[in-house]
């Protein structure tokens, strides 16, 4: 089994033309605008070619101790 960024994962794969094209095309971005990392999922049987299984959500939250984001800085015209 590995696991990794999903465009990776997909990349690796051989049943890649099997996987439905919503789950090619950024299931993640759904998963990432609703706060989520993603976690693409493959897996080989002996010595065969990887197969993807999937995407699986994450929750990631800042850790206490980060720093808070920036402010946008303005641009001058």
């Amino acid at each position: 089994m590995t696991k990794g960024a999903p465009q990776v994962i997909l990349k690796l794969s051989a049943n890649v033309e099997q996987v439905k094209p919503r789950r090619r095309e950024g299931c993640h971005n759904e998963f990432a605008a609703r706060g989520f990392r993603s976690l693409g999922v493959a897996r080989a049987e002996g010595d065969g070619q990887w197969q993807f299984v999937g995407v699986l959500p994450l929750f990631d939250p800042p850790r206490e101790d980060a720093r808070p984001p920036s402010q946008p800085r303005l641009r001058w015209a």
